[in-house]
């Protein structure tokens, strides 16, 4: 087992490069990826190269042809390089998949192409250019060394590093990376970073946690948010200059500190704020808020009073339930109460909430509500699941609860879960959840899509004039994803679940 690092080495071997390939620990690897065109690429000609033989050899049996491209693919893009050096590689191998055909016709054609690719592997790793620091992040997304045709077609991408330390530590390493992240190469040389509302290319940040149980969902936004940017330079860019992207670890609190007076603004991302006087467009966190944000969702008070007005406009009368928990989805119960009546019972300190639920059964309540943590949200839906309860006007929840997927599991069928959401469901019917699936295939995360349409509204208001909160505010910023008015989201929308899946209720 290769067990070297890179340490002292601008470059790692081609054995060290096949080791990590073929998952043996190799220190400092994914890192390095995340920063080298030229060791990248050759990384991905071994998924090629292992894909041909795949398809060669695979037993298939009729016409029906190899498996989808999607079975066969790595993950799309080099976020999982960024995050976790032991991942499988990344790659897009769905371009180099032929016509389906029969297996002894894939062998004859596969097995010489193998043999030159290895070849080439051999004789081309040798010759890979020096790319400059470790402290500089990746370029183009996996599989696409040009990219589509658009406004940066050719040369080298421009970049500058933003290191806080050294890009060889582990997932939560203390390290931020900065590229144009351009749907093709720029030809332009190094661009600086700038302020908020600095004159010169935008530049976006996104803080992700890279750690725990949330990376998972960490590494998805950062692959919207790329792909978001990749759109937006394919199309021009903004004033005829890449869009620039910052990926920063939110267990690094220096690194996104250090964003302050080199960034334009944060793009989406969870798990840590921006820092003081930087923009945050569109946080994919439920309670983000503040003088330099432009939220995605309502506050819960406003929720709460959105789901009440919901209740009257749907002519259902009765009294609400409310579990009383803590935290800042209490206030759900002081919108709900502004439109509704209510009556309230305190959640348990510990345990389940069938008592709390079975006190409210009793009052004769038409609906309930749960103004405490998501965690108490999906506690009381179990509950309501195992009295067999269904309140007739169903359960209503702050927006916290879907970003933490309490989605209706477990409830009797008949019961139908409501918040409001201030962007489409990624699952969801409408265009733009449909655009954002055919973008970013296989992200089904709601904080992923909410990260992606960060980057499309600061890309559109930038292009109107140098991006910072009076330019957001005093704008209207419409597409098939959002609807703001200012800084306000008028395109937030109640929505239902019974099956996992949130859609605009009727």
């Amino acid at each position: 087992m290769v067990r070297a690092t890179l340490r002292g080495k601008r470059h790692p071997s081609p054995m060290q490069l096949q080791a990590w390939f073929d998952g043996e620990a190799v220190d400092g690897i994914g890192w390095h990826l995340a920063s080298c065109e030229s060791c990248f690429a050759h990384v991905e000609e071994l998924a090629r190269l292992r894909n041909v033989l795949r398809l060669a050899f695979a037993d298939v049996g009729d016409d029906a042809g190899v498996a989808d491209d999607a079975a066969l693919a790595f993950d799309s893009d080099v976020d999982a390089a960024d995050f976790d050096a032991a991942s499988e590689p990344p790659s897009e191998v769905s371009r180099y998949l032929v016509a389906r055909a029969r297996w002894r016709t894939r062998a004859l054609v596969a097995v010489p192409v193998a043999v030159l690719l290895v070849a080439g592997l051999v004789l081309g790793v040798s010759q890979v250019p020096f790319h400059g620091a470790l402290s500089s992040a990746p370029g183009p997304r996996s599989g696409s060394a040009t990219g589509p045709a658009g406004r940066f077609g050719s040369g080298d991408y421009p970049v500058s590093g933003l290191s806080q330390g050294s890009m060889g530590g582990s997932a939560g390493g203390s390290a931020a990376l900065r590229t144009s992240a351009s749907s093709g190469r720029s030809g332009s040389g190094p661009a600086a970073g700038l302020g908020v509302g600095g004159v010169g290319p935008l530049s976006l940040a996104v803080i992700v946690p890279t750690q725990g149980t949330d990376a998972a969902q960490g590494s998805q936004v950062v692959e919207a948010v790329r792909e978001a940017v990749h759109e937006a330079n394919a199309s021009g860019g903004v004033a005829g200059t890449p869009v620039q992207l910052t990926v920063v670890s939110a267990e690094d609190p220096a690194a996104v500190a250090a964003l302050a007076g080199q960034v334009t603004a944060v793009a989406g991302g969870f798990d840590a704020a921006a820092p003081d006087g930087v923009p945050w467009i569109l946080p994919a966190d439920p309670w983000a808020g503040g003088d330099s944000t432009v939220a995605t969702e309502l506050s819960p008070a406003q929720a709460g009073a959105r789901l009440g007005q919901n209740l009257v406009q749907q002519g259902h009368g009765g009294t609400v339930g409310v579990v009383m928990g803590t935290g800042p989805d209490t206030a759900l119960e002081t919108g709900l109460a502004q439109v509704v009546p209510v009556t309230t019972v305190a959640a348990p300190s510990s345990g389940a909430c069938v008592p709390a639920a079975s006190s409210l059964e009793s009052e004769g309540v038409t609906a309930i509500a749960v103004a405490g943590s998501p965690a108490l949200a999906a506690s009381c839906a179990a509950a309501l699941g195992a009295m067999g309860w269904s309140p007739p006007n169903g359960m209503l929840l702050a927006p916290s609860a879907a970003y933490q997927g309490v989605g209706g599991f477990g409830l009797v069928p008949t019961t139908t879960l409501y918040t409001v959401l201030g962007l489409p469901w990624p699952e969801g019917t409408s265009p733009g959840a449909a655009r954002f699936r055919s973008a970013v295939p296989g992200a089904s995360s709601y904080r992923a899509l909410v990260s992606y349409a960060a980057v499309e509204l600061a890309v559109q208001a930038a292009r109107d004039g140098a991006l910072n909160m009076a330019l957001l505010s005093g704008g209207v910023w419409h597409n098939d994803l959002y609807d703001f008015s200012g800084l306000s989201n008028v395109g937030a929308t109640v929505v239902e679940s019974n099956a996992g899946v949130w859609s605009p209720a009727p």
